[in-house]
């Protein structure tokens, strides 16, 4: 996947993006059941730069899978993604 060129700018375009702005990318997606090709490319480049970051996200990614239910937010402490209160 990593050479499929619509990956590549997602990517890009996270590699350079702030914490706050990946948390707010994936809260984005969150609730949506809608499907396409484009949309897995961005999940995909979205979580593998969360995990180049070393940013523990087993909230909602098991190694396989990642659960779009709920909002997350980043406690920068503990350098991990936490389910949003309340939402």
């Amino acid at each position: 996947m990593v050479q499929n060129p619509v990956y590549r700018q997602f990517a890009e375009r996270f590699a350079s993006a702030s914490i706050q702005s990946l948390v707010d990318s994936f809260n984005s997606e969150v609730g949506k059941y809608a499907w396409h090709y484009s949309r897995s490319l961005h999940d995909a480049a979205l979580i593998d730069e969360f995990v180049r970051r070393a940013i523990d996200i087993s909230a909602i990614h098991d190694g396989k899978t990642t659960s779009f239910a709920h909002a997350v937010v980043y406690d920068d402490e503990q350098n991990k993604l936490v389910i949003a209160d309340g939402k």
